[in-house]
C-alpha cells in the first residue's frame, strides 16, 4: 500500500467479485493522494472469518497516485516499475525494482507527475453517493508559491495574525472531492471540485471563496467522518492558523454532490500584494455552502485538536475526542513552568502551582446526546 505519512486508509464500499479499494493521503505538504486496489476479488464470506481470511486483500495489489486536470477532471497513474518513467535510470532516483518503488512511493509519484496537494490529511467515503473527500489542511509560502498554485490547489494569500504576524501559502486549508467514473472505485479517471475552503469569515471574496460567516468560519481540516444515520459529512480541525481568534472546532456539513456548484477564479496576484498580472487561476467549487449547509457544531478547549468521532447506529450517542488539551503549555506540564492555557477538562489531579486543584490538561472523549433523544445533527 505503499510508504509515505500514512494518516489512516479508507475504504470504498466493497462489492462482491470486486477488488477491495482503498483511499489514502500522504500527511505532508506538497505530498499525494493515492489509491490502493487489490488483486483479489471480494467474498463477503470473509466479512465474518477475521484471522482465518487472513490479508490476501491488502498484500497484493496495485497503487495508483492521483493526478489532478486543471479542466476538473483527473486519472489515476499506476505506479509500476519499468513504466514510464519509473526506471533504475530516473536521475532522482534509480529504481531497483517494484518493492523499491512501494518503499520509496514518494519517489515513484514524483516520476510520474502526480499532482503535489496542500498536505492531504484525512478522507471519507459518503456512503450515499460513493465521492470521496480528502482534507488539504494547509501549505506554507514556500511550498505553495503563487508560481505553483494551480486548479485544485488555487491559493496564495496573507492571513495575517492579530500581532501582524504574516501566514502566507494557504494557511487555512480546504477539502477536495472527487467521483470516479461510472461509479467504479476501480476507475482510472474521476471527476472532482473544491467542496469548501476554510478561511475567516472577514477575508477577500478571493479567500474567503465559500462565502463563511461567523458562524461557520474555519481553518486547517483534518478529520473527517460522514454519518450513516444522517448523511452528515463531520470535519474536524487541527489548526494553528485561526487559533489567535478561536480554537479547533468540529461542523456538521450537508455534503451535496460533486459538480454541483461551478467555475471560478481566483486573483492570487492581488491577494498576495503584488503587483504581477499572472496568478489567476480557474478552479471548481461546489455549490456555495452558506449557514444552511455548513455549521459550526462545537469548539474545542485551548490547545486542542479535534480528531475522531463516532457515533451509534442509530445517530443518537455521538463520540468525539479532544486530544492535548493545552498543547502549547511549556513543557506540558512541568510543575516549575505551568501556564493558565487550559486546565481542561478541570477534573482534579492537580499538581499544585499555577494550576491549583484543577489540575493539568488531559485528553479526554466526549459523549454527546440531544435534549430531546433525537438523531445528532439534526
Amino acid at each position: 500500500m505503499g510508504r509515505f505519512a500514512h494518516e489512516g486508509a479508507w475504504y470504498a464500499k466493497a462489492e462482491t467479485g470486486k477488488p477491495i479499494v482503498y483511499y489514502m493521503g500522504c500527511d505532508s505538504r506538497n505530498e499525494y493522494i493515492y489509491k490502493y486496489v487489490s488483486n483479489k476479488l471480494w467474498d463477503p464470506a470473509d466479512a465474518t472469518r477475521g484471522l482465518a481470511a487472513g490479508d490476501k486483500y491488502l498484500d497484493d495489489g496495485k497503487l495508483y497516485v492521483a493526478v489532478f486536470n486543471e479542466d476538473g477532471t483527473g486519472n489515476w497513474v499506476e505506479l509500476a516499475f519499468n513504466t514510464g518513467r519509473i526506471l533504475s535510470s530516473y536521475p532522482a532516483y534509480g529504481f531497483a525494482d517494484q518493492a523499491d518503488v512501494l518503499v520509496n512511493a514518494r519517489h515513484a509519484a514524483d516520476a510520474v507527475g502526480a499532482t503535489k496537494m496542500d498536505r492531504p490529511e484525512w478522507g471519507a467515503v459518503d456512503p450515499n453517493t460513493g465521492a470521496v473527500y480528502m482534507t488539504l489542511t494547509n501549505n506554507n509560502a514556500t511550498l505553495r508559491t503563487l508560481a505553483s498554485t494551480n486548479a485544485t490547489n488555487p491559493r496564495h494569500y496573507n492571513d495575517p495574525r492579530t500581532d501582524g504576524t504574516a501566514q502566507r501559502g494557504n494557511p487555512n486549508g480546504h477539502i477536495i472531492r472527487f467521483k470516479e467514473q461510472d461509479n467504479m472505485s476501480t476507475a482510472l479517471g474521476f471527476k472532482w471540485d473544491i467542496f469548501v475552503f476554510g478561511a475567516e469569515e472577514d477575508m477577500p471574496s478571493n479567500v474567503n471563496l465559500s462565502k463563511l460567516t461567523a458562524n461557520n468560519s474555519f481553518s486547517s481540516p483534518d478529520g473527517l467522518w460522514f454519518s450513516k444515520s444522517t448523511g452528515i459529512c463531520w470535519i474536524q480541525t487541527d489548526d494553528g492558523a485561526f487559533t489567535d481568534e478561536t480554537n479547533c472546532m468540529l461542523l456538521a456539513s450537508v455534503p451535496g454532490s460533486v459538480g454541483d456548484g461551478g467555475e471560478f477564479y481566483v486573483d492570487n496576484s492581488l491577494l498576495s500584494g503584488t503587483t504581477t498580472t499572472t496568478g489567476v487561476t480557474k478552479t471548481f467549487i461546489g455549490g456555495v455552502l452558506g449557514e444552511s449547509r455548513l455549521r459550526r457544531f462545537l469548539v474545542a478547549p485551548k490547545g486542542a485538536e479535534v480528531t475522531g468521532l463516532t457515533e451509534t447506529a442509530d445517530g443518537k450517542t455521538m463520540f468525539v475526542n479532544i486530544q492535548h488539551p493545552g498543547e502549547n503549555t511549556p513543557a506540558h506540564g512541568t510543575a516549575a513552568n505551568l501556564t493558565l492555557e487550559s486546565t481542561w477538562p478541570g477534573n482534579g489531579g492537580g499538581i499544585g502551582g499555577a494550576y491549583g486543584p484543577a489540575g493539568r490538561p488531559r485528553s479526554a472523549t466526549l459523549i454527546i446526546t440531544k435534549n430531546d433523544g433525537g438523531k445528532i445533527g439534526l
